[in-house]
């Protein structure tokens, strides 16, 4: 299964990924009710994203993903690039991963399964952005 080569092209594609995300008005409403803060611990490569809908950004905004935040998250989901690829497609089944250790989780399981059915709709844009990027290779 197709993993990122390394975190210089995991942000690329993840700072495109949120530029066109945070257009999906309705989804991030819904996002942004739910206050929270999520950081993905990434491996292969190694990196941390945090996905903030608790505290505003330095435009004012609400819902912001950085790198290397210090931001505490409410929870916390572990995982290799080649699993985070395969999520932000639809294409895992978040509960068997959780089963089989491929996606390890601290805090609110059940926030963390509440916010699947509010992020949906954003899976359509993340093959769109390995398009883009020349990563069809990615594109399960």
């Amino acid at each position: 299964m197709p993993f990122f080569e390394s975190a210089e092209q995991f942000k690329e594609v993840f700072n495109r990924f949120w530029e066109l995300a945070t257009q999906q008005t309705e989804v991030m409403e819904k996002l942004k009710k739910s206050k929270i803060v999520v950081r993905f611990d990434i491996e292969q490569p190694e990196i941390h994203m945090t996905i903030n809908f608790r505290d505003p950004g330095p435009g004012g905004e609400i819902g912001t993903l950085t790198f290397d935040s210090d931001v505490e998250p409410e929870i916390a989901v572990w995982s290799t690039s080649e699993t985070t690829n395969k999520f932000w497609q639809g294409k895992l089944n978040t509960t068997i991963a959780m089963a089989r250790g491929q996606v390890k989780l601290q805090g609110s399981v059940a926030k963390a399964l509440g916010l699947l059915s509010k992020i949906k709709p954003l899976y359509k844009i993340y093959p769109e952005v390995l398009r883009e990027k020349g990563l069809e290779h990615m594109i399960l």
